[in-house]
This record gives C-alpha cells, structure tokens and sequence, in this order.
C-alpha cells in the first residue's frame, strides 16, 4: 500500500470502513500520507468512531513525531 500525493485525493475519497487501519503494508510516508491518516480520523470521528492504526511502521512514527502531528493519531 502506498499513500503519496499522487493517489491522496483518492484515498480521501474512500475512508476506511473498519474502525482499525493495518498499515503493516504501507511502503512509503511522506506529509500526504500523515494528511490522509489525519483527514481518516478526522471523519470517523465525525461518526462517533476513534480510529486506530495498527503496525506502524517507525518511519510513518517518526515522520508523524517530527511533524508534530503524533497526538492526532493513535499509531501502534
């Protein structure tokens, strides 16, 4: 899986289902990734839903800790 600003509007446009995300599977990160991850919790928020991503990997945490965005998701 990859989340990049090519396919962002995309992603956007098909929030996940489930009220848990693997990312186990995410090959890249970048601040469209972070973007879309924030934009996914936003909205299932907005639905009564605490969003949650599992399998992190430390290259997504350290770019979301850098980025100063790591309170908005729960990365695990």
């Amino acid at each position: 899986m990859r989340i990049s600003f090519d396919n962002a509007a995309a992603a956007l446009r098909n929030p996940p289902a489930a009220d848990t995300v693997d990312l186990s599977e995410l090959a890249d990160a970048d601040s469209a990734t972070l973007a879309v991850l924030i934009a996914w919790a936003a909205q299932a928020r907005t639905r009564g839903v605490e969003l949650r991503y599992q399998n992190a990997p430390q290259a997504l945490r350290n770019l979301a800790r850098l980025s100063d965005v790591d309170g908005l998701l729960h990365l695990n």
